[in-house]
């Protein structure tokens, strides 16, 4: 194979290169051949062959020997990868098949965890409930009791005011009516203030 990679650039070289200065400048005929200028062509050629067999093919081989042992490594790890490749891809298969069959039992995990939750969650709601419904009947005695106490409070000076102005004077029904009204009004201011 090298050795006709090697003859490519002399067939070229003879096809392209030598019929052209072997014909004659003024000669119509292109079949007559000059014998000094063929001379000539043919040691140019193969000066200019020898030279590049030595120095320009052995670089232009050791690239191509590169470029074919580049290639080989390179399939040779494409294969290596394409095995790799196939086995992950049946690991993975043989680990899915694996979480498929587990699915269930983590369902049925699941679904009995949330039924735990579930039940949780409603005991603790129903507990705060429970304390929050406490807590307001115990507020709502506590303003029950503050309520029922500042009545009898306002009350208690109500009569006191009442019976202070009625022991200054003996009342009518009219002044009666009026003494109340005064103690309200005073009281209202009192609150106001």
């Amino acid at each position: 194979m090298r050795r006709l990679l090697f003859l490519v650039p002399l067939l070229g070289l003879l096809i392209l290169g030598l019929p052209a200065p072997l014909l004659a400048e003024g000669d119509a005929n292109p079949m007559k051949i000059e014998a000094d200028t063929a001379i000539w062509s043919i040691v140019v050629f193969i000066g200019l062959f020898v030279i590049l067999y030595f120095k320009a093919w052995p670089l232009v081989l050791e690239g191509l020997q590169k470029r074919e042992e580049t290639i080989r490594s390179s399939l040779e790890e494409a294969k290596k990868t394409r095995d790799e490749m196939a086995r992950m891809q049946a690991d993975f298969k043989k680990e899915l098949a694996e979480a498929h069959q587990q699915i269930p039992a983590l369902m049925e995990e699941a679904r009995k965890k949330g039924d735990a939750m579930v039940t949780q969650k409603l005991a603790e709601a129903t507990a705060k409930i429970q304390a929050d419904q406490d807590r307001f009947r115990h507020e709502m005695e506590i303003a029950k009791d503050q309520a029922i106490k500042e009545l009898w409070e306002q009350a208690a000076q109500l009569a006191t005011l009442i019976s202070a102005k009625a022991i200054g004077r003996s009342l009518s029904a009219e002044d009666h009516h009026r003494l109340v009204d005064e103690a309200l009004n005073e009281m209202r201011q009192a609150e106001n203030n």
